[in-house]
């Protein structure tokens, strides 16, 4: 059977309650690690994830006691037939704020009792700074904001004058971004690029300090009245209005901490902003902070699922991250989140409202809450570093983990901002990276890696198994990989490639990017036959093995693109024992002279 379940791509969508629920980078989707949980294991087993980031293979370890129509259809075409009960899951997490997802979403309230909480939460929040998003309507009317977006300010290389981003970088009709800059006083032109964004200084009332930033200004204001929508420009009043919100009292929970920058900073979007509460408007952080005091009031056991909920909208949409884009052939910016595994800041910031965000937010949590509310599975998570695990010697059946890729993510750098509300930040000293900021390089990673793994060896009973979703476009990532499980004991016996549905924003805008995780299914290496721990081979032999494959046997033209093919090739590497030695560009320079490859 597990040859069936590893003959094709396992399909991974980025859709569904579980999924959105917490935006967190890199997640698979839980009903996907569900098949393969039920599949490897039976009622009772222990499953393991050293890795257990948002919690998904503990959420898929509930869901094999509840598997919804959707697995049991996905299993179905995969060919294989699960054994569907209660499991038992470990999952080891070193980030505060994975951990704190994972035993939130794992243990989940009663749909109802969430629900009924979450709505007085924000009513009483609303019903004490709701005053904040008031805004007049075209016609003098008092209605609501639904979100505004702010402008950084430019200054003309030539006559020296501040001109607002949204107006001499946006074009209407259809509405389009451009790279110059026009500028509206003195009609001189410029590379967009090669124009300075206005700095200011100002007195910061948290840090007791001056802050010295980029200068923006409110410019749209987007509203609804009396069930109606609208939208204007941002005039004098709004501005006023913002000095009266500067000058209400923070709440005392409000995190003052400082930003520990590390590879994601940037002296350009990042200026000025050295504390955590620089990510936010004062209006949003006012908002935040009334609710996080707020929950407080609730009884115990309701108040994590409602720390969850806050946390579910901060980073990703109450920050100064949140941004619009311009999409083809439309007259409006198009609103969305923060961009998933960095921490960009926009020329065209926009502040949402949170109330109204949180509304929506909460039916997405507290369907995700009954989908595994019940389940007879037990889902134990340990805020720790998988170098040492808590469990003895050969009681572990089968492990689903999801390492990190590199360099790829830096999961404590992005995680900070919601982490330091929680009041903890993850101890970066223990995190598996590749790291110029945190001096650790690849040998630094591949130790660690080699630690991690010699654990699963150590837990993992002899006729258990392992399956490894992997992710990079280095060959030296791969190699400390492979380095790492071979040197404990384990050996490839099988692989696939994980076929996420919806690639991320970092696979898309990467100038070389993977399409599809390699999927590797490990076991100790007594389990397995000579010639498979023995075999050689050359890489070029692989690459021209894996394209004559595709094109006598694949027919689908997303099974032979470069991307995928790429994971193809390094899976089979990996399974015959050859090292990987090609990047992903060089193989994609190569595989893009034969015809008939994309």
């Amino acid at each position: 059977m597990l040859q069936k379940l590893y003959a094709k791509p396992l399909p991974s969508s980025r859709t569904g309650a579980l999924y959105n629920a917490f935006s967190y980078p890199t997640k698979i989707s839980p009903e996907a690690i569900a098949v393969f949980i039920a599949t490897h294991t039976k009622p009772g087993d222990l499953v393991l994830d050293t890795f257990g980031g948002s919690g998904t293979t503990g959420l898929a370890t509930l869901l094999c006691d509840k598997p919804t129509a959707i697995i049991k259809q996905m299993a179905a075409d995969l060919g294989v037939k699960p054994t569907w009960g209660p499991r038992r899951a470990v999952l080891y997490e070193l980030g505060v704020l994975g951990a704190f997802i994972s035993k939130t979403m794992c243990n989940p309230p009663p749909a109802a009792a969430f629900d009924e909480a979450a709505k007085k939460l924000i009513d009483i929040a609303e019903a004490s700074v709701g005053w904040i998003y008031q805004a007049k309507d075209p016609n003098g009317l008092l209605g609501q904001i639904r979100h505004a977006i702010w402008s950084d300010l430019l200054i003309c290389p030539q006559c020296k004058k501040e001109s607002l981003y949204s107006d001499v970088a946006v074009k209407r009709n259809p509405l389009r971004f451009i790279d110059y800059f026009a500028c509206p006083h003195c009609r001189q032109r410029a590379d967009l690029d090669q124009v300075e964004h206005v700095t200011e200084s100002a007195f910061d009332p948290l840090t007791k300090q001056k802050v010295t930033g980029k200068k923006r200004k409110l410019a749209i204001i987007y509203g609804q009245t009396n069930g109606k929508n609208w939208q204007r420009k941002a005039n004098a009043e709004d501005t006023a209005f913002l000095k009266t919100i500067g000058r209400v009292q923070m709440p005392k929970c409000v995190p003052v901490v400082k930003m520990e920058w590390g590879d994601l900073q940037r002296n350009g979007y990042h200026k000025g902003i050295s504390h955590i509460h620089h990510f936010y408007t004062s209006r949003n952080l006012l908002a935040m902070a009334t609710l996080w005091e707020g929950i407080d009031k609730f009884e115990p056991a309701i108040q994590n699922a409602l720390r969850l909920l806050v946390l579910s909208y901060n980073a990703s949409h109450s920050t100064l991250m949140t941004r619009v884009v311009a999409k083809k052939d439309q007259t409006d910016f198009v609103l969305t989140g923060a961009q998933t595994g960095i921490l960009y800041v926009s020329s065209l910031p926009v502040e949402k409202n949170i109330f109204e965000g949180l509304r929506r937010k909460t039916k997405v949590l507290g369907e995700a809450f009954a989908t595994v509310y019940g389940s007879e599975s037990q889902v134990h998570v340990f805020n720790a570093s998988s170098t040492k695990l808590q469990l003895a010697s050969k009681t572990v059946d089968y492990v689903f983990t999801d390492p990190p890729f590199g360099d790829y993510i830096p999961y404590a750098e992005l995680s900070q901002i919601n982490e330091a509300w929680l009041g903890t930040i993850t101890r970066r000293a223990d995190e598996i990276i590749v790291s110029p900021a945190q001096g650790k390089d690849v040998s630094a990673y591949a130790k660690l890696m080699g630690s991690v793994f010699s654990e699963i060896m150590r837990v993992l009973k002899d006729d258990g198994n392992a399956t490894v979703v992997f992710h990079s476009a280095k060959a030296a990532v791969w190699r400390a990989l492979a380095g790492a499980y071979t040197g404990a004991g384990l050996a490839v016996r099988a692989s696939s490639v994980l076929d996420k549905l919806q690639v991320s924003f970092k696979q898309v805008v990467s100038s070389v990017s993977v399409k599809g995780d390699p999927l590797l299914l490990l076991a100790k290496e007594h389990r397995l036959s000579v010639d498979r721990c023995t075999r050689t081979g050359e890489n070029e032999h692989i690459m021209r093995e894996v394209l004559t494959q595709a094109a006598l046997e694949i027919a689908d033209s997303e099974e032979r693109t470069a991307e995928r093919l790429y994971s193809r090739y390094v899976s089979r590497c990996l399974e015959t024992g050859v090292s990987v030695t090609m990047n992903a560009a060089s193989f994609y320079d190569q595989v893009r002279e034969v015809e008939g490859i994309r």
